[in-house]
């Protein structure tokens, strides 16, 4: 698996010494900087039978297996609802209570059912690699259920944890790991990037993802592109947002988006309302400033933290249309005209 650009360095200092490698590591940072890819690229690595400056050569029978999702010394613990690719729509429309039944959790089972696997002999006589993510995932029983893995952990195995949040992490996981921290890509890798994906206005995308490459690609896509027009011409209106109508509009699959561009449009407006410039909007400038006119300041950090908390959940169960419209009448308390 060839990792991104902006990963190689870092994947070559930890496959350099493979004698040194710790048995637990911990990988955060942004989302959408793909840590994901990162840790299966390790992976990848560290199970490679010929390795090049470290990296996997993808030739040799270990690098077929891995390539081919079946590599016997590697493992992934995800979430149920993440195992699965996204149903077409009829599927969607067949079995909405099986979809719906779908965990965002790691549960114990999960956990447990990777004991045999840790503990029992390298079937190529090398390492063994369990990635989790993401990593906050794991409910207090598979927290735990992990944590006695990390306090003895078997020789020649390496548990990598990828998460966007590690203080949601039970501290003594956190203690039993290296941490390794990715940052925001360099702008002119992650745009190069972006061009070689094909993705049109490469600059603006990056801009509206904060600088995450792989957050601009997945926002880039016709669903959530319309979705983050309308929205974000609603939210500029004069007049204010049309809470009832626009929240009709938002069903499970756009609540996640939906809060995500808010997030962005009220982090801007706090930004303009401060005499400072746009960060992910550049674009809508001037709509920004004659909404931040009226802005109140601290209504706004307000409605950002209650966005925080609502994203947090977006995932679990909830009332979609009920949540955005309580979304857009906070927005529209903290932007009214006096």
């Amino acid at each position: 698996m060839n990792p991104f650009p902006w990963h190689r360095a870092a994947l070559e200092r930890l496959l350099a010494d493979r004698a040194r490698m710790p048995h637990a590591l911990l990988v955060h940072g942004p989302a959408g900087i793909g840590k994901l890819e990162f840790a299966r690229a390790l992976g990848a690595g560290i199970l490679c039978e010929s390795p090049r400056n470290g990296l996997a050569c993808g030739q040799c029978p270990s690098c077929h297996w891995f390539s081919q999702g079946n590599h016997p010394d590697y493992r992934e613990i995800v979430p149920e609802a993440a195992m699965d690719d996204e149903p077409g729509e009829g599927e969607a429309e067949a079995s909405p209570k099986a979809e719906k039944a779908k965990s965002v959790v790691i549960k114990i089972d999960q956990v447990r059912a990777v004991a045999d696997f840790v503990a029992l002999s390298t079937h190529r006589a090398g390492f063994r690699v369990l990635v989790v993510h993401p990593a906050e995932a794991m409910n207090p029983g598979a927290a735990n259920a992990l944590l006695k893995t990390l306090e003895e952990p078997p020789p020649a195995t390496l548990i990598v944890l990828v998460s966007d949040r590690p203080a949601r992490l039970l501290p003594t996981i956190r203690s039993r790991c290296r941490i390794l921290a990715l940052a925001l890509p360099p702008r002119d890798a992650a745009l190069a990037w972006l061009r070689e994906q094909g993705i049109g206005s490469p600059e603006a995308a990056l801009a509206a993802a904060g600088g995450a490459p792989l957050a601009a690609r997945d926002q880039a896509r016709p669903d959530e592109a319309e979705l983050q027009r309308r929205l974000l011409a609603e939210l500029a209106k004069p007049s204010g947002a049309d809470a009832l109508t626009f929240g009709a509009t938002i069903n499970r699959e756009s609540v996640e988006p939906f809060i995500h561009w808010m997030q962005t449009w009220v982090h801007d407006l706090a930004r303009v309302r401060l005499a400072g410039e746009p960060r992910h909007h550049g674009h809508l400038a001037q709509p920004l400033r004659a909404k931040a006119r009226h802005a109140d300041l601290d209504a706004l950090f307000a409605l950002d933290r209650e966005l925080a908390e609502a994203r947090a959940l977006a995932s679990h169960p909830l009332n979609p249309r009920l949540l955005a419209e309580h979304l857009l009448m906070s927005y529209n308390r903290a932007t009214s005209v006096p």
